[in-house]
C-alpha cells in the first residue's frame, strides 16, 4: 500500500516536471521567433535604408579649439600722485563709478607750488654737479695693480670694452703665483710627489699640490705653458697618470667698464709689474658718474612736468571708466626723499571689459595667437555668442591626469548681467573657408586613400550607383568640404550613418524597446553637443548657403 501512494507521487512530480519544461521550450520557441524577426527586420532585407539625398552647397565652414573657465573683471588700475602733493577734496565715493575724463580730486595748489619749488632746487644742484663731473674723464689706459704674468688676451685692437667684457668676462686674465695646474686622479700619489707633464712644446716637471675628493691638483710653471693645452701627467715608471687641460692657477681678470681698445700693449706670456700699460682705450669722454648724474636730472625733469601739468588743471581725472574699488585716506605732505615717491589716493577697476581664462589643450596651443578673435558662450546669460579677442597666452602649461593644459586670455566688451566667476565656453577660429562647396558628412564615404559619393540611386534595387571620387577639405559642424569633383547645385545620394553595435540591439531587445538605442547625428564629429571640452574640433558653422533638403529623401 505505501509503495503504490510512492509511485503515485512520482508520478505527478514527473508530470508537473514535465510541465514546466514543455512551457520553457515553447517560451523559447516564441523568443527565438522574434529575435529572428528582429534581426532580419534590423539587419536583413527589411532593414535597408531609403537613400538620402543632398545638393552641394556653398558655404562658410572652419576649424576652431575650444575651451572652458570663469568670467573675471579686468585687472584694477591706480590713480597716484606725487608724494609732496596734497588733495584739497575728493569728488567720488567708495563703490560710484566713474566714466574716463571726470574729476577725482581737487588739488591743493600750495603744496603743488612748494613741490615745484623744491624740485627746481634739486635741479639747479644737479646742474652743477654735472658741471663738475664734465671735466672728469675715464682714464684713456688700463693699468696692472699687481704683478703678474699675462696668459689670455680677449680683446683686439677696436673692440669696444663693454662688448668683451660681456663676451668673456676680461679684458685679459693674469698668473699672480707663476704656476699652471691640471687635475688627474689622485690613485696613489701624495702631495709633494714629483711628477712629469707632457705637453704639445715640451715636458715640464710637476709637483703635486692638493689631494681632494680623490683628485690630485700637479702644478707647473706659468712661464711657457698655454692655457687650455691638454697636459699629460705621468710618474717615475712612465706610467700615465691622468690627462687634463691647463688651468690657472691663481687668475686675475682685468676689467673695464666704457670705452673702445686701441691698443694692447702687451702679448700673452709677458710678465707685468704693477702699474705697467696693459692697453689704451680711446671714446673715454665721461665718466659714469657723468652718466648717472644725467639720467638723474632727466627724471627729475619728468617728475617737474608732471607737477606743472597738476597745477594747470588743478584736479585729477579718472585715466579710464570703472568703478571706485577703493579710495585712501587724505595724506600729508612729505618732504625729501619721499617727495619723489607717488602714493595711491584711488583704486578703479574697469566695467568696460570682462575676461575669460580658458585652457586650451597642449596639442592645440601652438595654433592660438594674441589677436585672434574668439566666441565666448555663457549659457547662464545667453545661448547667443560673444565676440572676444585673445589678449594673452600663458607660456608655461599645468599638468593633469598626464594631459598639460595652457591659459589662454580671450577679452570682450562687458554686457549687464556679465558677474565675475560665471562659466563661460571659448572657441577660437584658427582655420576657416569661406564659399566653400559643402555637403553632409555622411555623404562622403572615405577609404584610407581616397573619398567618393554617390549620384545616383537604382530605382529597382534602391542601391546607389554613379560612384564619383572626390577630394576634401575642412570638416565642421556636420560638413565637409569639397575641393574638386563637384560643382555647385550637384545632388548626391547616401545611406545615413546609424550605430549596428548588436549589444545595443540586444540592450533594446532586453528593454522591449523596439529599434534599441541609436547614436543619432549629435555624435557625428563637429555637431556640438559631445564634443569634448579644450579639443581641436569643429566649430559647428552650418553651411550658409542655400539647397540642402536637410537628408530628408
Amino acid at each position: 500500500m505505501a509503495n503504490s501512494r510512492k509511485k503515485n507521487r512520482r508520478r505527478k512530480t514527473l508530470s508537473a516536471v514535465l510541465i514546466v519544461l514543455a512551457i520553457l521550450i515553447a517560451g523559447a520557441a516564441v523568443g527565438v521567433k522574434l529575435l529572428r524577426e528582429r534581426v532580419t527586420e534590423a539587419y536583413g532585407e527589411k532593414s535597408k535604408d531609403e537613400a538620402q539625398k543632398a545638393a552641394v552647397t556653398v558655404g562658410s565652414i572652419s576649424t576652431t579649439i575650444t575651451g572652458s573657465g570663469t568670467l573675471s573683471a579686468q585687472e584694477t588700475t591706480e590713480v597716484s600722485v606725487p608724494g609732496s602733493v596734497a588733495l584739497r577734496s575728493l569728488c567720488v565715493e567708495e563703490g560710484g563709478t566713474v566714466a574716463e575724463g571726470d574729476v577725482l580730486a581737487y588739488l591743493d595748489l600750495t603744496s603743488l607750488l612748494t613741490a615745484m619749488n623744491e624740485l627746481q632746487e634739486q635741479l639747479s644742484q644737479l646742474d652743477e654737479d654735472i658741471a663738475a663731473a664734465a671735466k672728469e674723464s675715464v682714464d684713456t689706459f688700463v693699468k696692472s695693480t699687481v704683478n703678474g704674468r699675462v696668459k689670455a688676451i680677449c680683446c683686439e685692437n677696436g673692440e669696444p670694452v663693454l662688448s668683451v667684457m660681456y663676451e668673456h668676462g676680461a679684458l685679459l686674465t693674469l698668473s699672480l703665483d707663476g704656476k699652471m695646474a691640471v687635475d688627474v686622479p689622485a690613485k696613489d700619489l701624495n702631495v709633494g710627489d714629483q711628477v712629469s707633464v707632457t705637453l704639445p712644446s715640451r715636458v715640464y716637471q710637476g709637483d703635486v699640490s692638493a689631494l681632494q675628493g680623490g683628485t690630485a691638483t700637479v702644478l707647473i710653471t706659468d712661464n711657457g705653458p698655454k692655457l687650455g693645452e691638454e697636459a699629460i701627467v705621468t710618474n717615475a715608471e712612465s706610467q700615465e697618470l691622468g690627462r687634463g687641460p691647463l688651468y690657472i692657477h691663481q687668475p686675475l681678470n682685468v676689467t673695464g667698464y666704457t670705452g673702445t681698445v686701441s691698443r694692447v700693449t702687451v702679448r700673452e706670456n709677458d710678465y707685468v709689474t704693477k702699474d705697467r700699460v696693459l692697453m689704451y682705450l680711446s671714446d673715454t669722454v665721461f665718466t659714469a658718474n657723468y652718466d648717472a648724474l644725467l639720467q638723474q636730472r632727466a627724471a627729475l625733469e619728468e617728475d617737474l612736468n608732471e607737477l606743472i601739468s597738476l597745477y594747470t588743471t588743478g584736479v585729477v581725472r579718472a585715466p579710464l571708466a570703472g568703478k571706485v574699488e577703493s579710495l585712501a585716506e587724505e595724506q600729508e605732505t612729505v618732504e625729501g626723499a619721499e617727495a619723489a615717491a607717488e602714493w595711491t589716493f584711488a583704486v578703479l577697476r574697469p566695467q568696460e571689459k570682462m575676461i575669460v581664462t580658458a585652457s586650451i589643450d597642449e596639442s592645440n596651443i601652438l595654433s592660438v595667437e594674441l589677436g585672434q578673435t574668439a566666441s565666448v558662450t555663457i549659457s547662464s546669460i545667453s545661448e547667443d555668442p560673444f565676440t572676444g579677442e585673445v589678449t594673452a597666452i600663458e607660456k608655461t602649461g599645468t599638468s593633469s591626469s598626464g594631459v598639460t593644459g595652457y591659459a589662454v586670455e580671450v577679452t570682450l566688451d562687458r554686457v549687464e548681467k556679465m558677474l565675475p566667476r560665471m562659466s563661460a565656453t571659448v572657441s577660437i577660429r584658427i582655420e576657416g573657408v569661406d564659399d566653400a562647396l559643402l555637403l553632409p558628412e555622411d555623404a562622403v564615404t572615405k577609404t584610407r586613400t581616397s573619398a567618393y559619393v554617390y549620384t545616383s540611386v537604382n530605382e529597382t534595387s534602391g542601391e546607389l550607383e554613379g560612384m564619383v571620387e572626390v577630394k576634401t577639405g575642412l570638416t565642421g559642424g556636420g560638413f565637409i568640404e569639397i575641393t574638386e569633383g563637384l560643382r555647385e547645385g550637384d545632388t548626391v545620394y547616401y545611406i545615413k550613418k546609424q550605430s549596428n553595435d548588436f549589444s545595443s540591439f540586444m540592450s533594446g531587445f532586453g528593454n522591449n524597446n523596439r529599434g534599441g538605442s541609436s547614436s543619432g547625428g549629435s555624435n557625428r564629429p563637429g555637431s556640438g553637443s559631445n564634443r569634448p571640452s579644450g579639443s581641436g574640433g569643429s566649430g559647428g558653422n552650418r553651411p550658409s548657403g542655400g539647397g540642402w533638403n536637410g537628408g530628408q529623401p
